[in-house]
């Protein structure tokens, strides 16, 4: 047991080799369930799935070896028998919530979010159950009825960052820009530590043209030089600021020859002052760094200017191939968004 707390998993099943069960009711369940620790350490799920159900046969109305038996079915990939274990472990927000696990995982989005929902009635002061719904909604594209959760469940958790960086992301998605930087703004203000907060607002007042708010702007230049000089020039663009363009413009040169950020950020500048030469040449490696629609429309437009019409068409015709691409994904997640829309009253 000593060796599983400490995650030393093989030297742990190595000591139990030959070791008969116990004699005891609780000493034999506690031996399985031991067993099973050790295998789920060892990433043998099935294993895992089998030991712990050994367990729950020598006590099948316990209610924490059902929702245990359930985990380990579920990591197993043994859906029916699992979802089975956990309806049986009784109505509970944590039984809930593992419902909705096994329901996404095998498929029945719907169903799972109305467990998620359970669960959130049943413990309404448990931010994770909030979370669980909104995720549900807003990793199949319906992303209204995530933002209603979140928005209801932000006061209700002044000091979860984790709520308003999944606001800030569902707002994105649906174009709400200034809400989205807002939302993860104060995500970070209360854990500047949390990196993937960081990464969507860098994404997402990047992929805008206008300055973000000067606070925000604060916050990213703590954060990362390359995306703090790329709202600088947004920044200097909208004040006719040509001092901290030029600075900006300075910094973005110090960066790496790698960095898609820096390349891309100088190709904007330049076209904004219509230095077009100078444009083709950092968009030219921001397309080869970042080969998305957005870049390749860029550098077409800025071949047209420079009166080169077979690249510029060769950069419309790859643009138009991502988009396609992504309205094909887009596309799949269709069923279950018109299914979804339903679901939250």
């Amino acid at each position: 047991m000593t060796l599983t707390q400490e995650k030393r998993y093989a030297e742990a099943q190595k000591e139990l080799e030959g070791v008969p069960e116990p004699p005891s009711l609780n000493q034999r369940i506690a031996f399985f369930r031991l067993k099973a620790a050790i295998a789920s350490g060892l990433g043998e799920a099935e294993r895992a799935a089998a030991e712990i159900e050994s367990a729950l046969a020598l006590a099948p109305g316990d209610n924490g070896l059902l929702l245990a038996a359930a985990v380990a079915e579920l990591h197993a990939g043994r859906l029916d028998i699992a979802l089975q274990h956990a309806r049986q472990a009784g109505n509970t927000a944590a039984g809930q919530e593992l419902t909705g696990d096994i329901l996404e995982k095998h498929g029945d989005y719907v169903e799972a979010a109305k467990a998620y929902q359970s669960a959130v009635v049943l413990a309404p002061e448990r931010e994770e159950y909030r979370i669980a719904l909104a995720l549900e909604f807003a990793q199949h594209y319906t992303f209204e009825p995530a933002i209603d959760v979140l928005r209801h469940a932000a006061p209700l958790f002044p000091k979860s960052a984790r709520i308003r960086t999944l606001l800030g992301i569902s707002q994105y998605a649906v174009k709400h820009v200034d809400d989205a930087i807002e939302a993860l703004t104060a995500a970070i203000d209360l854990d500047p530590s949390l990196e993937p907060a960081y990464a969507y607002l860098a994404r997402v007042t990047l992929e805008s043209t206008a300055a973000p708010p000067q606070h925000t702007l604060d916050v990213m230049c703590r954060w990362n030089p390359e995306v703090c000089s790329a709202l600088k020039l947004r920044a200097a663009r909208e004040t006719d600021d040509a001092k901290l363009r030029n600075d900006a413009i300075e910094e973005l040169k110090g960066a790496s020859a790698d960095s898609a950020i820096a390349r891309c950020e100088l190709g904007r500048a330049y076209e904004w002052a219509g230095e077009w030469t100078q444009a083709r040449a950092q968009m030219e490696e921001c397309v080869r760094l970042n080969p998305s629609a957005e870049t390749h429309y860029r550098l077409g437009l800025i071949y047209g200017q420079l009166e080169l019409p077979e690249l510029a068409r060769k950069e419309m015709k790859l643009r138009n191939e991502a988009m396609q691409r992504a309205s094909q994904d887009i596309a799949r997640h269709q069923d279950a968004v018109q299914a979804f829309q339903y679901v939250l009253k």
